[in-house]
């Protein structure tokens, strides 16, 4: 059973983090939101506190497993980057499960962007070098606006440190309902936002454009001052994006 942080009362609000970071990433929209809703800050499998898959279960039913267990029969759903690909997938997968949609900064499966570190982590991950491989992976752009804000940076390293590379290495695959979103997106109906940073990777912000293009009626919203990490880097501009979004405003 993946592990799921659960506060508050009202419509529930499933957050889903990014590659090697978990559900504390969400401390600020948990705060914010829980006098208000029920947040739900979810490890996707295999990071933070849940384990690795068991089995070839898409991480989609996982959630919805995860959501059983709470009584939860739908929720607003919001990913950034991995956490957005999830939330999609999750979205295609279980439409009547989803109030709306939030994709922030998200990663779109099979899209041709590519992070400049990834194989270099996964080659230091396969030869042992867990360390290296995380030392590696904070050098990669879709952090640059995160290392330059102290408290931030702190948090990100110390959820890291945490992981054990286990996806790099293949000991802990991500199963995915659909594996060609793109192409499915206009399947999506109720309420959907795109958030990104303005200062995230242009690969990001492609991303961004290939969402809201493909979900009929979605808002597209850019986030100053941003980067990929926007949860985090700007938590107030990102709480009343939020906020406004889920009023209808």
């Amino acid at each position: 059973m993946l592990h799921v942080a659960d506060t508050g009362a009202g419509d529930a609000i499933l957050f889903l983090h990014g590659f090697g970071l978990d559900g504390r990433m969400w401390d600020a929209q948990v705060a914010g939101f829980k006098t208000t809703h029920r947040a739900l800050a979810a490890d996707l499998p295999g990071f933070g506190r849940s384990p690795r898959p068991a089995d070839t279960t898409p991480v989609a039913d996982l959630l919805a497993r995860a959501l059983d267990g709470r009584g939860v029969t739908a929720a607003h759903v919001v990913g950034l980057s991995l956490g957005g690909a999830v939330a999609a997938d999750f979205a295609l997968a279980h439409p009547d499960r989803v109030r709306s949609l939030v994709l922030a900064d998200a990663l779109l499966l099979g899209y041709p962007a590519t992070l400049d570190t990834w194989e270099r982590c996964v080659t230091l991950a396969r030869a042992g070098d867990h360390a290296g491989a995380i030392g590696h992976w904070l050098t990669d752009g879709v952090f640059a606006v995160a290392r330059t804000q102290p408290d931030v940076w702190a948090r990100i390293q110390g959820m890291l440190d945490g992981y054990d590379c286990a996806h790099w290495t293949g000991s802990a695959v991500l199963r995915w309902t659909v594996t060609k979103p793109r192409e499915r997106l206009p399947e999506l109906r109720g309420p959907a936002l795109v958030l990104v940073g303005e200062r995230d990777t242009p690969a990001f912000h492609a991303m961004a454009d290939a969402y809201a293009a493909g979900i009929a009626g979605a808002r597209k919203m850019v986030l100053p001052g941003a980067g990929h990490v926007s949860c985090m880097e700007q938590p107030a501009a990102f709480n009343r994006a939020l906020r406004a979004f889920l009023a209808g405003r």
